[in-house]
């Protein structure tokens, strides 16, 4: 456990002091995850955001066949949450779960409105992480549905140099939205 990687997460966005951290600090609460542990269900109500200060999350969507569509991964000093449900008080849309084994903090809803009415500067860096998230998933949309299967995995290389060694090939093809037989090739391709 290491608070100070969630306060330099913080003023990497916002000026924030040692001493205004401190204040709220105690509103989030720290967990460990196994790798594999689910953070969040499917269809289940998910009141709670999530700053990962060690290890690797992927959120997905199981489909009707079974399998899973991976939606978003995230590392150290990344946020994540099902923001639908989060939001909504809504069943969570997608699931959460540990890649890695994890050290996330993690925020409720209620706790959220008390950290933006009380600290408007937090109001201020959540805006910019759901801005920037935003603009992120319009950005992951485009590339969806415009790019053939060798620019995705070329941009997800760009992204995201390091996941290639921490995820599983086949979630990698999730992600991206194609087979894994068609990942292997692009992958040999790009090796030769």
């Amino acid at each position: 456990m290491n608070k100070k990687i969630l306060l330099q997460n913080l003023q990497s966005k916002i000026a924030i002091s040692e001493d205004e951290f401190d204040e709220f600090v105690t509103l989030f609460q720290y967990k460990e995850l196994k790798k594999k542990d689910i953070l969040v269900e499917e269809n289940r109500l998910n009141d709670t955001l999530y700053f990962i200060e060690k290890g690797l999350l992927f959120l997905y969507k199981t489909l009707e066949n079974g399998e899973i569509q991976v939606i978003q991964f995230a590392k150290e000093n990344y946020w994540m949450s099902d923001l639908y449900s989060f939001f909504t008080s809504s069943n969570a849309l997608f699931g959460i779960q540990a890649l890695e084994d994890c050290q996330v903090w993690s925020i409720s809803m209620a706790n959220f409105e008390t950290i933006c009415l009380q600290y408007p500067k937090m109001e201020t860096l959540f805006r910019l992480n759901f801005q920037t998230a935003y603009v992120n998933t319009l950005i992951r949309v485009s590339d969806i549905y415009s790019e053939d299967a060798q620019s995705k995995y070329n941009h997800f290389l760009k992204q995201f140099p390091d996941l290639v060694q921490r995820v599983p090939q086949y979630l990698i093809a999730s992600y991206l939205g194609i087979l894994p037989s068609s990942l292997s090739r692009i992958r040999k391709k790009s090796k030769a």
